[in-house]
C-alpha cells in the first residue's frame, strides 16, 4: 500500500492506530504533541511508564494501548526522554509492525512526526523502505499543525 505524507494534527486521524515515538525509560517528553497526548490519555502513559520501570519494554519495541480510539502505539525509538532518535530502533519498530500486523490486528496506522525536524531527513528513507511493503494504509505526519485536519 502507498504511504501518504501529510501535515496536520495526528490527534484528528481516522486511522485505527496513532503511532508516536517515545522513550524506553517511560519518562514524559515535553513536546506539544506529547503533552496533549498525556493530558488526553493519562492511563496509557502511566501503564507504559510502569512497564518501562519493570524493564518489560526495550528500545525497538512497539507497545499498543487498545482501549482508546484511535489505539495508541508507543514506538520505543529513544533510550531516554532527552536522547536522540535512534535509526536502528525506528527500523526495529517498523519491521515488527509490518511483520506482525496480523498478530496485532493492524488495519491502518497514522504516524505522528518521527524524530525532530533535524532528524527527519535521515529517518525518512528508513520509513519509506519499511512502510512501502506494509499491507495496510500508512499516513505519516511530517509536520505537526495543532487543530488542522490532514487531507
Amino acid at each position: 500500500m502507498p504511504i501518504t505524507y501529510v501535515s496536520g494534527d495526528p490527534l484528528l486521524t481516522q486511522q485505527q492506530i496513532l503511532a508516536f515515538g517515545h522513550n524506553a525509560k517511560g519518562r514524559t517528553e515535553l513536546g506539544v504533541l506529547e503533552t496533549q497526548l498525556l493530558n488526553l490519555y493519562p492511563a496509557p502513559f502511566a501503564t507504559y511508564g510502569k512497564q518501562c520501570r519493570n524493564e518489560r519494554i526495550k528500545p525497538g519495541d512497539l507497545w499498543l494501548w487498545r482501549e482508546t480510539q484511535p489505539m495508541l502505539g508507543f514506538m520505543v525509538i529513544r533510550e531516554s526522554a532527552v536522547g536522540a532518535t535512534r535509526l536502528r530502533h525506528v527500523e526495529a519498530v517498523l519491521l515488527k509492525m509490518v511483520r506482525d500486523y496480523r498478530l496485532e490486528n493492524i488495519e491502518s496506522v497514522a504516524f505522528a512526526p518521527i524524530g525532530t525536524r533535524e532528524e527527519w531527513p535521515a529517518l525518512r528513507p528508513v520509513v519509506d523502505y519499511w512502510l512501502s511493503s506494509a499491507p495496510f494504509p500508512c499516513v505519516v505526519y511530517e509536520q505537526y499543525l495543532p487543530g488542522v485536519a490532514a487531507e
